[in-house]
């Protein structure tokens, strides 16, 4: 009989934090929410027309150019995922924000699955605890081998991330991931970033 070797490829990895001063990071959030929810009042409303994966109300992509207190925040964000990279050894020299938006869920709201493409994406989970939010990552399996003997295959393409508040989590923007409905009547609120690895070194002469 011929030896069958296994081994596995393509292991891809999450990270997260606690968020320092978050209690503040939340109000700041909560008051742009409430700049948005009353357009009549102040003028302000940065959601896009077109739709999109993400099936609530939110800001514009690029809120960090349009609101200064969150390019500070997408900075201090970046803080410890930069040290982290130092410490780790990882060939990531720089991380400016590409796109940061905010995201409220009311009740029935949700994410389909979505990805980011090549960028380091980052979510913060200001609101979640009251909504019962889950935060799934989907593996792209085209193909699964399932022993006949099995009256009940484990096989899961989804991976659940515990949502809890004040955590910061970051990985690779192209791993699909999506929000689950909110089933309840508290409004669910995370704020997303996503990064570009700039690489500024000088050109050489050829």
């Amino acid at each position: 009989m011929v030896d069958i070797n296994r081994f596995s490829i393509f292991k891809s990895e999450v990270f997260s934090f606690e968020l320092p001063n978050f209690n503040f990071w939340k109000q700041q959030i909560e008051q742009i929410i409430l700049v948005e929810d009353n357009k009549n009042i102040h003028g302000q409303d940065t959601t896009p027309d077109e739709r999109c994966n993400v099936m609530a109300k939110r800001t514009a992509w690029n809120s960090h150019m349009r609101y200064p207190t969150l390019d500070l925040l997408c900075q201090e964000i970046a803080k410890p995922i930069e040290e982290f990279v130092a410490k780790e050894g990882y060939d990531i020299p720089e991380l400016e924000p590409a796109n940061c938006w905010v995201n409220w869920y009311r009740k029935d709201n949700f994410s389909h699955p979505h990805s980011h493409g090549s960028h380091l994406s980052a979510v913060l989970f200001v609101d979640v605890e009251k909504t019962d939010a889950r935060f799934f990552f989907h593996a792209n399996h085209n193909l699964v081998l399932i022993k006949k003997q099995d009256v009940i295959s484990n096989f899961s393409n989804l991976k659940e991330v515990q949502a809890k508040d004040g955590t910061v989590i970051f990985f690779d923007g192209s791993v699909k991931h999506s929000v689950s409905p909110n089933n309840t009547n508290n409004t669910r609120v995370t704020m997303a970033v996503n990064y570009k690895v700039n690489y500024k070194q000088e050109r050489d002469e050829y």
